[in-house]
């Protein structure tokens, strides 16, 4: 019997790996890339299960935030990512030995289990860990190769944040709205088609009737703000809304920065009881911090509630409506393209539009 070269048995071991980083390379969603990377990892090493964790370098504390966890059965691999990375905690050993070298692993043997840690990321600029347990301690080769693959992952991620990403602000840019936005409607269609069925049981079921919501947020005065300041101090005012934007929505709430000083927010599964409420606490999010060498600066916020029958054109000219109701009536003011409707402050004159508003009072009245 001829026994194939030692070359030969690595490169067939390490073929999963070719594939994985073969289908990172055409993969366009950010949950998927995490999704492949993490179960290609697993399946490789035979794991149990593997955690994701968002890594935080704040001298001299060094935190890791939980993204998501893989999970397999034994016959597949699942990946969840529940997680919003931003709960920090401070690392273990093991994780932090993986973080004090350009790329590196850490293994540790606890129990029956191999407890394994990659750091992907350069020596003081890794932005994730993976941990994966396996019952089987792997070989030092193997160990490489993923670490080589995890690199594969982290341009993937890199790429997609060049195409997706605003520059300045990080916020998801203009060109990613059409594609969010399909999938709102469809998240929209299921909470009516539940809805209705819910009616039809008499049953109610809030995880999944709750509607959908597009808001648009604009800065106040933003060219006073670059008139009297400068440039510099306005991008600054425009990051830190960035960051009240992250720090006021949920993390799968879709956050956009549209151009200039007007931002787009879209909310899954929120009622109608709490909308208004969850705007205005950004509002007033804003209207309380302290900018540099600006002091206060104040936001407008318009929002519409998503109907599946209508256009992404149609539903961004009902939030801007109401976002320029906001402006017209005194600024620094959350409003809502129904409640203005509804109260008779907002008049709608296209014919197109006056049918649907009537159709929609018919559905809530009759």
């Amino acid at each position: 019997m001829r026994l194939a070269p030692a070359s030969d048995t690595a490169n067939s071991r390490q073929m999963p790996l070719l594939r994985g980083a073969e289908v990172l390379s055409r993969t366009r969603d950010l949950r998927e890339i995490f999704r492949i990377a993490a179960e290609t990892a697993m399946d490789f090493l035979n794991g149990s299960f593997c955690l994701m964790f968002a890594v935080r370098f704040s001298p001299p504390d060094l935190t890791v935030g939980l993204l998501g966890c893989c999970v397999s059965d034994g016959a597949d691999t699942y990946w969840d990512d529940v997680c919003d990375g931003q709960s920090w905690l401070p690392v273990d050993p093991l994780l932090a030995d993986c973080l004090h070298t350009d790329y590196g692993h850490a293994i540790a043997h606890e129990g029956d289990t191999w407890r394994l840690a990659f750091a992907v990321g350069a020596l003081g600029e890794a932005r994730w860990v993976l941990e994966i347990h396996s019952p089987l301690k792997p070989r030092t080769a193997d160990c490489q190769a993923l670490s080589l693959f995890l690199r594969c992952f982290e341009n993937q991620h890199q790429a997609w944040e060049y195409a997706n990403l605003d520059t300045l602000t990080r916020l998801l840019n203009r060109k990613t709205f059409d594609d969010d936005f399909e999938r709102l409607i469809a998240a929209a269609e299921l909470a009516e088609q539940a809805r209705q069925q819910s009616d039809e049981r008499r049953t109610f079921s809030a995880t999944i009737t709750q509607p959908c919501w597009l808001a648009v947020a604009d800065i106040d005065h933003f060219k006073k703000i670059n008139d009297n300041y400068g440039h510099l101090f306005g991008d600054e005012v425009l990051l830190r809304i960035a960051d009240l934007m992250r720090q006021s929505f949920r993390s799968h709430d879709k956050l956009f920065r549209f151009g200039g000083e007007e931002f787009v927010v879209m909310l899954r599964n929120v009622s109608e009881d709490n909308v208004q409420t969850i705007f205005d606490r950004f509002r007033m999010a804003v209207e309380v911090h302290d900018f540099p060498r600006v002091g206060q600066v104040h936001c407008s916020v318009g929002y519409a509630r998503i109907d599946p029958r209508m256009s992404p054109a149609e539903l961004l000219g009902r939030a801007d409506e109401a976002l320029y109701y906001s402006k017209q009536h005194g600024r620094n003011q959350v409003n809502g393209f129904d409640e203005l409707i509804m109260s008779g402050k907002l008049r709608i004159t296209t014919p197109a539009g006056q049918a649907q508003i009537q159709s929609d009072i018919d559905e809530i009245f009759l």
